[in-house]
């Protein structure tokens, strides 16, 4: 019997989308990520198991840039400002062609505001995730189904 061959897979965020709580922000998010940080401790060897696997733990954060908004009440810079510390629910599609999305739980907290002059501001973000982000399969809706046969 005879394993087929490898293929490549080239995975490329957007246009896809990025709601945290209500409102959909993807238009101002340049670069987003879902970031494991994985602690790992020794185990203690006991006389039964003198040997034991290590104890490890992963923490998640969803991270990225946004164009700062800071003109408009609702834009995002105000929006994380306004709800620092709230934990609000988050729907992450990277590729609004019906294959994936990623839900959970973000704490809020603020992001910098300002920067250099005359030129385009973007901001970092980084949101600790409560628990773990759950995977699941996203269905297109009709006006991103035509974008993405327009780009087809």
């Amino acid at each position: 019997m005879s394993v087929p061959a490898p293929v490549l897979t080239d995975s490329r965020l957007g246009p896809g989308t990025l709601t945290i709580g209500t409102t959909e922000y993807g238009v101002q998010i340049s670069n987003v990520r879902l970031t494991p940080d994985v602690s790992t401790e020794d185990g203690t060897p006991t006389l039964g198991i003198p040997e034991p696997s290590p104890l490890s733990t992963v923490a998640w954060s969803l991270a990225g840039s946004a164009v700062q908004d800071w003109e408009i009440d609702d834009g995002f810079v105000n929006f994380c400002m306004d709800n620092a510390l709230a934990e609000l629910s988050f729907t992450w599609v990277p590729l609004d062609d019906g294959t994936v999305e990623y839900t959970g739980t973000a704490q809020v907290l603020p992001v910098e505001i300002g920067g250099d002059v005359a030129v385009q501001q973007t901001t970092d973000f980084e949101f600790p995730v409560i628990g773990a982000p759950a995977r699941g399969v996203h269905t297109p809706t009709a006006a991103a189904a035509g974008v993405q046969e327009m780009l087809a």
